[in-house]
């Protein structure tokens, strides 16, 4: 598989495309805001077609560029089905001063159509297999994604473990009971490479081994 990491400018997202070995399509993992430009001239210069977007959650920093993407590729998006909510108000999501930053990035949005995903739930989409697995606790609908492609798997983490942190629990909806338990869970998965919502990559081993919330 190849991993091709865009940057969205508001809270510094990592915006993912994924392929697998000699396909020309792709997903598509998060949407920060004014992700699209970028993301454009990376899959131009790579000749790639996206068949689908992958939300690992849904605070606003991860899906405000929704709408410009889709503009550009009408494709499928896939939610954690108790996050979907958070699509209708994005600028009130986070802490009351994070409203006030959103109010002009939120100016004309309208919360486009997702499909709700459930834990467990597989997806065969561009030569991919996405698996989402529940993991409450950063959002009630946080999803880390499985992704696999000739034995090869890799896992984005969105906002629940990060390259030697975890997601904030203290945000509407945050829940450090159920995050303790998305931990135990991250705990058990392969030795595989992460790709985290923000900062570096890492691997599932070295997090237990190093990050200091395991």
């Amino acid at each position: 598989m190849d991993v091709l990491t865009t940057h969205a400018e508001f809270l510094d997202v990592n915006c993912y495309a994924v392929r697998a070995e000699g396909r020309s399509d792709c997903i598509l993992i998060d949407s920060g805001y004014d992700c699209a430009p970028a993301l454009e001239r990376l899959l131009a210069e790579e000749s790639l077609a996206p068949q689908a977007i992958f939300l690992t959650h849904g605070h606003p920093d991860h899906i405000l560029g929704l709408n410009n993407v889709l503009a550009r590729w009408n494709v499928p998006v896939h939610l954690g089905g108790a996050d979907r909510y958070r699509l209708d108000r994005p600028a009130t999501m986070l802490s009351p001063q994070f409203a006030q930053m959103l109010a002009p990035l939120v100016e004309g949005w309208a919360a486009p159509e997702v499909t709700d995903i459930a834990d467990g739930e597989n997806f065969e989409v561009a030569g991919l297999t996405v698996t989402a697995v529940s993991a409450p606790g950063h959002t009630e609908g946080s999803m880390l994604l499985r992704v696999v492609a000739d034995a090869e798997e890799i896992i984005f983490t969105g906002d629940v473990v990060f390259a030697g942190a975890i997601g904030r629990v203290d945000l509407p909806g945050g829940d450090a009971r159920a995050m303790q338990d998305s931990l135990r869970a991250f705990a058990a998965l392969p030795d595989v490479p992460i790709y985290p919502g923000h900062g570096p990559a890492s691997r599932v081993g070295r997090e237990l081994a190093t990050n200091p919330f395991f």
